[in-house]
């Protein structure tokens, strides 16, 4: 049968917010609320068997569930938890974390975020209301910026996966702001950047710079730079006092100098410069690196100081693997200390660590700046020769004191001559070998030390050592008291300077026997 007519329907209709409200419904009767578009229906009397005399709510299009639902209770399902209090569904999910999503960023690496990103900052950390002062989650997958990413104080940013949530900021910086919004400009000792954690993700970038000048205590955790560097750059096309840096910061003003800068388990990969420091005033800094890992760069770390700095860095338990030029190059400043650190094919450009062409790590002034207790396979690679004529470019340069424990070994072979074993650089001041000599089945264990002066013209060593046999008489006392190590300086790199010590030994072939020589390095200014 065909519907010829709908009758019009009439229900009762008011305002909720008006003075009265809602009233009280009858059993079943319908109300609807004009201002707040919700709908009600009356629950009865008790006599007629509602559970309580009241009106319940009716959901509709205009409702928030969540914001309906009020019974959630943190275990509430475990007898052992009694005293959790219920509250809405809404603030607890709030509560647990905010995403870029929710702002409009598309992870798909095409999509502009500057936007999206911009004001989930705003909205988030620079809010009146601590409440949503919360950690931003940056789900995996790609997000282009084609403005400056703008970072306030108090900002934790957290991607989900550090190799899956990337940052594409190419040729654009990221930069920080006070809580009040202020720029680099207006940066005072009161008004600047400071308590911002950056964790878990990626940035990738071409020229672009995390730029952390005026900034004070901030942690990256777990966060790789990516560049596009790749060895065999020429050296002579990067300029480090200009070239632009994965970070950089600019130290002019005292008041504002960044400080308590810590890299956590971070990865600078690909970067001409990966990090970069102008210092222009005198002034105690404390940056600290660990665990983390500078491969492909041409230099890893530069900073342009100024004489007197206090730099106080730590570089504890990082590596440098195929860096072209500098681990480390200062032109000035104190106070960096690198502990337990590990350098593999560095200072080479394209060569291999048997033909080094700068040194590791190379410091403007030695005062207090260190390399302890780390390793490195360039002595091993270029220090070991059967040729007296092969030049020696220092691994650390001017640096008050340095401590490799990687041992390095020879062979050892018998000869009425002096033949040369190593080579060490003559820039270094002085320099201790420690060495186990072994022939046949006795042992030799020794000291030499190796003091430079007079403007390279002047070269004084000892050696003094212990063997196994107990007499000189003995078979072991002679092989070993006959054994005879010899040094001379020497300019073997035809630029009419001295550079390279040669160490010679001598293992007569009436007295001596084959064997090995092992050994450790330390040096100094």
């Amino acid at each position: 049968m065909a519907v010829d007519q709908i009758s019009k329907i009439q229900i009762r209709r008011g305002q909720k917010n008006s003075n009265s409200g809602v009233p009280q419904l009858s059993s079943a009767e319908l109300a609807w609320a004009v201002d707040t578009q919700e709908l009600y229906i009356g629950n009865g009397s008790v006599q007629e068997g509602a559970p309580y005399v009241g009106n319940t709510k009716i959901l509709t299009e205009h409702d928030n569930i969540l914001e309906l639902a009020s019974s959630y209770r943190f275990a509430s399902d475990d007898p052992s938890i009694t005293l959790s209090q219920p509250r809405t569904l809404l603030g607890k999910i709030d509560e647990i974390e905010v995403s870029v999503a929710d702002f409009g960023a598309v992870n798909d690496g095409s999509t502009d975020c500057s936007v999206a990103f911009s004001n989930a900052m705003t909205e988030l950390f620079r809010n009146a209301d601590d409440k949503y002062k919360k950690v931003l989650k940056v789900p995996n997958g790609e997000y282009l910026f084609t403005q400056d990413l703008v970072i306030p104080s108090n900002a934790i940013i957290r991607g989900e996966t550090q190799t899956r949530t990337i940052l594409k900021i190419d040729n654009r910086n990221i930069r920080f702001t006070s809580s009040a919004g202020s720029e680099l400009i207006q940066f005072s000792s009161s008004d600047r950047p400071e308590n911002i954690k950056i964790e878990n993700l990626t940035i990738e970038r071409v020229a672009g710079q995390t730029v952390l000048t005026g900034v004070r205590a901030c942690t990256f955790n777990e966060v790789k730079w990516k560049g596009e560097y790749s060895l065999g750059t020429p050296t002579s096309s990067i300029t480090l006092a200009t070239a632009p840096a994965a970070v950089f910061w600019n130290n002019t003003t005292a008041g504002i100098k960044v400080n308590e800068i810590k890299f956590n388990d971070c990865v600078f990969e690909s970067n001409a410069i990966s990090v970069k420091s102008s210092q222009t005033v005198v002034t105690e800094t404390k940056v600290d690196f660990i665990d983390t890992k500078f491969y492909i760069n041409d230099t890893a770390i530069y900073v342009s100081g100024v004489q007197g700095q206090q730099n106080s860095w730590s570089v504890d338990h990082c590596e440098f693997e195929e860096i072209s030029r500098y681990a480390w190059y200062s032109t000035a400043g104190k106070g960096t200390k690198f502990f337990r650190c590990d350098f593999k094919n560095c200072g080479n450009e394209t060569n291999v660590a048997s033909d080094p062409v700068w040194s590791i790590i190379s410091f403007g002034e030695s005062t207090d700046n260190l390399v302890i207790a780390s390793t490195n396979n360039r002595h091993q690679a270029a220090g070991i020769v059967t040729s007296e004529t092969v030049p020696s470019v220092t691994e650390v340069f001017n640096s008050d004191k340095t401590e490799f424990l990687n041992r390095n070994a020879s062979e050892i072979y018998l000869s009425n001559s002096f033949r040369p074993v190593t080579v060490f650089s003559a820039l270094n001041n002085y320099i201790t070998v420690n060495y186990i000599l072994r022939l046949g089945v006795h042992v030799r264990y020794g000291k030499l030390v190796f003091t430079v002066g007079d403007d390279l013209s002047k070269l004084a060593w000892t050696d003094s050592y212990q063997y196994s046999d107990l007499t000189a008489t003995s078979e072991g006392g002679r092989i070993m008291t006959n054994f005879q190590f010899d040094a001379e300086l020497r300019d073997n790199d035809a630029d009419s300077g001295i550079e390279t010590i040669v160490l010679y030994y001598k293992n007569p072939i009436s007295t001596g026997q084959t064997g090995n020589i092992s050994f450790d390095v330390s040096y100094g200014v």
